[in-house]
């Protein structure tokens, strides 16, 4: 920990319904010294997993005003919050994968520093079932009753949607109640990724946090502002069987700040590009 740090002691508040606080203090403590208080407040008015309230902007968007409502409520001058997507991979749409965004915002400094982590490590089932059937196979993909589930009627505008649901007596009466209300006799059954549902997501926010307080704790060279990082990629190199020059391959990586201009180049990732990933030797 570094006692000289410009956020030393400071208190960051974390916006957050659903319990975050154990998953992300302890990492800027330890890298440092901010403390981090929980302060609760309806988050879900910006967005569901269960799909009542839509996301609207982007998820670095979302976790920003989801850290300045917080701010909105106090003098303090720092702010975190975390906002996670989890859906079908866009390289590998057979997967799932939870991208978990961090963010702190400095309003005194007028800065962002954000962080993310993408995982497959994560238990996201989402099925529509009729009462009776078996669903046993199901329940264990989704680690029933480790990971909580919802239940909500298939076809149906105004039914009620039940949460947090980790016991099989719950499980049935959900099912019995929404697929009375819903046109089809049938529900949807979904894992219920609310952080504070979802052991394997709260992994993979700590696991964001955890990077982010490691970008915070960096310093810039030049203004010595928080959030000194990788910013970019150096891009462009050739394959190393026929020269083909490949202009969005990873060469390097950009390291800059948030607050003033300077940038410096970082690890140098790769020097050719591998035949197999050119277009002309492997088209």
């Amino acid at each position: 920990m570094n006692k000289s740090h410009p956020y030393f002691e400071m208190v960051a508040l974390l916006t957050s319904k659903h319990q975050k606080l154990p998953l992300i203090a302890p990492h800027f403590r330890d890298s440092c010294g901010v403390i981090v208080k929980e302060v609760e407040l309806d988050t879900d008015l910006l967005g569901t997993f269960a799909g009542e309230v839509e996301r609207v902007g982007t998820p670095l968007e979302t976790a920003i005003r989801k850290a300045n409502l917080g701010l909105a409520q106090s003098d303090e001058t720092l702010g975190i919050s975390s906002e996670g997507s989890i859906a079908p991979d866009p390289a590998m749409p057979f997967i799932q994968a939870d991208i978990e965004l961090v963010v702190l915002v400095d309003r005194r400094n007028q800065i962002v520093i954000s962080e993310m982590y993408r995982s497959f490590e994560i238990k996201a089932i989402s099925r529509i079932i009729s009462p009776g059937e078996d669903i046993d196979e199901l329940l264990q993909s989704a680690d029933f009753p480790n990971h909580h589930l919802i239940v909500k009627a298939n076809q149906c505008d105004k039914g009620e949607i039940f949460k947090g649901i980790n016991s099989r007596s719950q499980l049935k009466e959900a099912i019995e109640i929404s697929a009375a209300a819903s046109s089809d006799n049938k529900v949807q059954i979904q894992s219920d990724l609310r952080a504070n549902h979802s052991p394997s997501r709260q992994k993979n926010i700590s696991e964001a946090a955890r990077l982010l307080s490691l970008k915070v704790a960096s310093l810039c060279p030049s203004c010595a502002m928080p959030g000194w990082g990788r910013t970019d990629f150096l891009r462009g190199l050739e394959c190393s069987a026929c020269a083909l020059p490949i202009s969005n391959a990873l060469h390097r990586e950009i390291w800059g700040c948030v607050k003033c201009p300077h940038t410096q180049l970082g690890s140098v990732i790769a020097t050719e590009v591998n035949p197999a990933n050119c277009p002309q030797c492997n088209p």
